[in-house]
């Protein structure tokens, strides 16, 4: 089943460009890690609950959780344009939160 945004139509894909809600604060991302898309890293898929990764422009990198029984993000994650353009994804080996602490889960 893919992660759609709140809006129930729309798909996430890696490499969106989405706005975020951090501390009523809008920051501007890109999706860098999509369970079911991504290659499987435990920080973000553990126990059966699922995160996408978003990082910011700042390079910090938020884990948004994915609302399991709709399969799509909270209205705070809105998706402006899919953006084709290099980015660095999150691969399985990456450990951002553990070793780095500059992630929020959100």
């Amino acid at each position: 089943m893919a992660i759609k945004y709140s809006d129930q139509a729309t798909d996430v894909n890696l490499g969106d460009r989405v706005a975020i809600r951090v501390w009523f604060r809008r920051r501007v991302g890109r999706v860098v890690y999509v369970p079911g898309i991504s290659a499987l890293n435990p920080e973000l898929e553990f126990n059966g609950m699922r995160w996408v990764g978003i990082r910011l422009e700042n390079s910090a990198l938020l884990a948004t959780p994915v609302l399991s029984k709709v399969g799509a993000l909270k209205k705070k994650v809105r998706f402006i344009a899919r953006d084709t353009s290099a980015c660095v994804f999150i691969i399985p080996d990456s450990r951002e939160f553990e070793e780095h602490s500059s992630g929020v889960a959100l």
